[in-house]
């Protein structure tokens, strides 16, 4: 028969062996982890150059439509221009025009030996140019033969430039229409045009006699150009741009859209002003309006030279770079979270071979449990609305031994003042929807118990419940021997306090009363600050031990009366991180530590570590304060005490004190200060019997 094997033999087996398999698991998990986030980094530093791709590739999507635009308007422009140039009574002029020699040109301008149907001719002309120009706006316009004589308009015409003469050959060469440049004229945003003007007969070969050049106001379809698109993509703004050089070097002039008005921007673009179009990059970003923008061009397919550009803000690019970083984190969240996922369900099966244990355990916590359950005894009731007990169970007072569905007032079943206290908690709890607690002092007068009565709003079920019309449930909790408890540890935490301050007041002679000075100083500027609790409890503790630090230097160097050599004075200037350290340990669920260590700080920032200001803890500070005017006071082995008075004076100069609480300070009268001096300075019994202790320990 084979021999059982014990069960902590078998678990010790198999946690050796799941253990070493559990660890090689978290090692793999670890790299998987750490290759993870290298990647996520990767991929969020390239996130920005992965964006702005993505917002070329929407914003190509969008060319054909600017294109589809753009053509509607110049075939518009085109249709104008050409219907006036290809008018019989336009043609007819120029080719009359042209077939007159020099000295009739110049007799025809002069008014001189002009035949009545010149004259009629050359008024006629005048005529419909200043009815064309009224009617569509349009203030610039010339007729200019071949040779470069102005048939009509005026040689002095400003616009008749550089770029004019230019247009003018290019339609004479080319014989087609012919775009200029986008400017500013009179208030309106204008297109240099130029249209080839041919004799008035048929034929494919025909040279043009001359050229109608025009300054054309542009018109509402251009200004559909610049408007974004419904599905905009991040398009905020779409300006025509062309870049002209100069002498100086390159003018980006672009047409931009602000309401319903067009309008012309002059900027001056450094270096040689090349743009990459189809392409959105950080080297392409303008500023307008304060405001930045990533640009992309498309080059214009028209006879019209330029560029369409979109401009998507940069914060919306930001935007996007923000979402993009954190959908890779997400990502790396959740690759994270399902690593650590199967390194769970590997803990799972590991701990599968030792659940007979575990469950064992639990059922031992569990019996414990149920013996401190059983030997609670709190008291509970159902409560109306109307301040009727409906139930109550075997631990209420009333209840006799046993629970039960009663109909009873509560002021039957409470004595003196109790149940109006109840009943007032109730209505606050079913007022606020929130539980809330009051404290009796219930019982015969000779063995009155204290009990916390804590009332919770009632949720109401169906059956019973409802019928009963339920208000609150209210729990009743003998806490007697929890607050007297709690009273004893407070007394001892304080008495251990007073023996600290009576300790550490033996170290130094000096400091003889300095503690119950601090502490009745305290309590007299308590009204005058409007201390909070935490903020009061803290200074009285922190008060007390303060100078704790200094059980840690050796007692000869503290009343050392001569200079301390360098050695000794770094033994000395421990003493404030000593104190930190002991207080920290102590924990004291209050900043006593922190304020402690920051009372040698200076509110102007002379201080040790620099703090100025508010940096410093208001307590720290007004312990700095109170201390300060404490030592100020009281006698030295190396001076005399200082007067009331001037100690004040003293603390009103010194910048490196809290104004607040010196103020605070100066408020109190001289006469309740020489009271507080003479109540705190003496030597007790405890104290002599303390320093006679501290002396007996110098000695072993």
């Amino acid at each position: 028969m084979q021999r059982a094997t014990p069960f902590t033999d078998n678990l010790s087996a198999s946690l050796k062996k799941y253990y070493a398999l559990f660890r090689a698991a978290v090692a793999v998990a670890c790299g998987l982890i750490l290759l993870a986030v290298v990647a996520a980094y990767v991929l969020v530093e390239r996130s920005g150059g992965r964006v702005l791709d993505e917002a070329a590739e929407n914003l190509l999507l969008k060319e054909s439509a600017f294109d589809k635009r753009l053509a509607t308007w110049c075939s518009s422009v085109e249709k104008f221009a050409g219907n006036i140039a290809s008018a019989s009574i336009v043609q007819l002029s120029v080719s009359y025009y042209a077939g007159l020699t020099d000295e009739q040109r110049k007799a025809l301008g002069t008014n001189r030996e002009q035949s009545a149907d010149d004259q009629e001719l050359v008024t006629y002309l005048k005529d419909m140019f200043a009815d064309f120009a009224a009617s569509h706006g349009i203030s610039d316009a010339l007729i200019v033969m071949a040779d470069g004589d102005i048939l009509l308009g005026s040689r002095d015409n400003k616009l008749y430039s550089q770029s004019w003469k230019s247009m003018l050959e290019r339609v004479l060469q080319q014989r087609t229409f012919q775009y200029g440049s986008l400017h500013a004229s009179e208030g309106k945003v204008v297109v240099d045009v130029a249209v080839p003007i041919f004799p008035p007969v048929e034929g494919t070969d025909a040279k043009p006699l001359g050229a109608l050049l025009m300054a054309l106001p542009l018109s509402s379809q251009f200004s559909d150009i610049l408007t974004p698109p419904a599905d905009n993509r991040g398009i905020q703004k779409i300006a025509f741009v062309q870049i002209h050089k100069t002498e100086t070097g390159h003018i980006r002039t672009s047409v931009e859209k602000q309401g319903s008005m067009l309008f012309v921007r002059d900027t001056i673009m450094p270096g040689t002003g090349d743009i990459t179009p189809r392409e959105l990059a950080d080297s392409q970003i303008l500023q307008e309006d304060q405001h930045l923008y990533y640009t992309m061009y498309f080059p214009s397919d028209e006879k019209i030279a330029g560029y369409v550009c979109t401009m998507v803000p940069q914060i919306h690019v930001q935007e996007l770079m923000t979402s993009h970083r954190y959908f890779i984190l997400a990502c790396l969240g959740v690759v994270i979270a399902f690593i650590l996922l199967v390194l769970v369900l590997l803990s799972m099966l590991r701990d599968k071979y030792v659940r007979q244990l575990v469950n064992r355990r639990i059922a031992n916590q569990k019996a414990i449990l149920d013996r401190i359950n059983a030997s609670i005894q709190d008291g509970m009731i159902l409560l109306s609305k109307a301040g009727d007990i409906v139930y109550m169970n075997e631990h209420f007072f009333t209840a006799d031994g046993r629970a039960r569905w009663v109909r009873v007032s509560l002021h039957d079943a409470l004595t003196g003042d109790a149940a109006d206290k109840v009943l007032e908690c109730m209505h606050h709890v079913l007022e606020n929807g929130r539980e809330g607690s009051v404290e009796l002092l219930y019982g015969e007068e000779s063995a009155k118990r204290l009990y916390r009565v804590t009332v919770y709003a009632s949720q109401e079920q169906e059956g019973r419940a409802s019928d009963m019309d339920l208000g609150c449930v209210a729990i009743f909790r003998d806490i007697t021997e929890f607050r007297n408890k709690a009273r004893e540890s407070q007394q001892r935490v304080q008495k251990i306090l007073n023996v600290f301050s009576t300790v550490v007041e033996s170290v130094d002679a000096g400091l003889r009363g300095h503690t119950d000075k601090m502490l009745t100083i305290i309590d007299a500027l308590s009204p005058l600050l409007h201390f909070s609790k935490e903020e009061m409890d803290t200074l009285n503790i922190s008060a007390r031990l303060f100078q704790i630090g200094k059980l840690f230097v050796p007692r000869h160097l503290l009343n050392k009366r001569g200079k301390l050599t360098p050695e000794e004075y770094a033994q000395v200037s421990k003493a404030p991180e000593a104190a930190y350290e002991l207080l920290y340990s102590l924990n004291f669920g209050l900043p006593v530590a922190e304020t402690v260590y920051e009372m040698g700080e200076r509110v102007d920032g002379r201080g040790p570590r620099g703090l100025k200001g508010d940096e410093i803890l208001f307590t720290a500070r007004v312990l700095s304060v109170v201390n300060a005017f404490c030592s100020m006071v009281s006698p030295r082995t190396y001076r005399d005490a200082m007067s009331v008075e001037t100690a004040l004076d003293q603390l009103r100069k010194d910048p490196g004190f809290d104004r607040e609480v010196v103020e605070a300070m100066g408020t109190i009268s001289v006469k309740d200060f020489q009271t507080i001096l003479r109540r705190c300075t003496g030597e007790g019994e405890s104290y002599n019997h303390a320093l006679a202790l501290w002396d007996n320990v110098e000695r072993s």
